[in-house]
């Protein structure tokens, strides 16, 4: 009698964890609080409303009685430009917007000291509002340069970094989705390197920069929301831009110009903050919408590939036999 082969084949079981299960089945609910988001701005938004409208108003309203205008006009204008420099100090950053205030101030301020003029003072109000709108609206044109190494934003795209900072977990991304996304990993592998991935410390502005740079990619509503705020600031500069440059054109005295310019300018940043509040809002319930919808496809891509995965990793056992007895057993 000759002997015979016994084929077996044994594949591992593909049971995935429970967790995970539960990731794939159920969304995360995560709510966004507008107070829990912004609260934390309110002293920041009050002291720049203080030294930056009110306190010049009441320095000019007060010295304009016992000086020329044009002082008393460059020592109002002195709060805003001590904060900047302060900031600079302090924060050890340089500042393009301060520095842009700091240079037209000085200017303007030596222009009309020479000359005498307190309108050349108000026309380095418009001048600083009039650049700013320029620079949002720019920001709006894409560009790229250096095979894509070199690109800007909307100015928008930059505010919610500082305003609003989400790391992954505040809006249920994974862990591992930022770690070697160019590489292509042996899919034994996977399971220690998610494991690893989760203890890396990463730094939170870089975290930070990471989500919004993912999110600008994929998530059509962050686009638009980013796009809809810059071009909301762009137009509300532009409007307090041409307001007082048309009382300047209208010849108004300087001490109409002067709290009709703040009255105008408190009103258009109230209203700009409404809105980017509101933009800000009705953005974050899309967004976490379609991360809920990609978490979901994620989840079940990685199910598939641990599957097909699986599936190439069986072992095969030939068993050698007679009528009789097993004569050796081969993995």
């Amino acid at each position: 009698m000759y002997p015979t082969h016994d084929v077996a084949i044994l594949s591992p079981s593909i049971d995935l964890p429970q967790q995970q299960k539960q990731h794939q089945q159920q969304p995360l609910n995560i709510k966004f609080s507008v107070w829990h988001t912004f609260k934390h701005h309110i002293p920041r938004f009050l002291i720049t409303i203080i030294i930056d409208v009110i306190l010049p108003l009441v320095i000019y309203i007060h010295l304009q009685k016992y000086i020329r205008p044009v002082f008393a006009l460059l020592i109002a204008g002195s709060p805003p430009l001590f904060m900047v420099i302060f900031k600079a100090i302090w924060l050890c950053t340089f500042d393009a917007l301060g520095f842009l205030v700091f240079f037209s101030f000085a200017v303007t301020a030596l222009v009309a000291v020479i000359s005498r003029n307190p309108i050349i003072l108000l026309l380095e109000k418009s001048l600083i509002t009039g650049v700013l709108s320029f620079i949002f609206g720019i920001t709006l044109i894409p560009f790229r340069c250096l095979k894509h190494r070199c690109r800007w934003r909307p100015m928008a795209y930059y505010f919610y970094q500082d305003l609003v900072p989400t790391k992954r977990k505040d809006v249920g991304l994974p862990d591992n989705l930022f770690s070697n996304e160019n590489e292509q990993i042996d899919n034994n592998y996977v399971k220690l390197k998610e494991e690893v991935t989760i203890e890396r410390v990463v730094s939170h502005k870089q975290e930070v920069a990471q989500v919004y740079e993912w999110l600008y990619l994929n998530c059509k509503s962050f686009r638009l929301s980013c796009k809809l705020i810059t071009s909301i600031w762009s137009m509300g500069y532009l409007m307090e831009f041409l307001v007082r440059m048309s009382l300047i054109l209208a010849h108004f005295s300087v001490n109409q110009i002067v709290i009709y310019g703040h009255i105008i300018l408190s009103l258009i940043t109230v209203l700009m903050i409404l809105f980017t509040v509101i933009c800000i809002t009705i953005e974050r319930k899309y967004t976490l919408a379609f991360i809920d919808r990609w978490r979901i496809e994620y989840y079940n891509t990685q199910q598939c590939q641990q599957r097909r995965s699986s599936d190439l990793s069986y072992s095969i056992v030939i068993v050698n036999s007679d009528s009789n007895c097993i004569l050796s057993v081969n993995a």
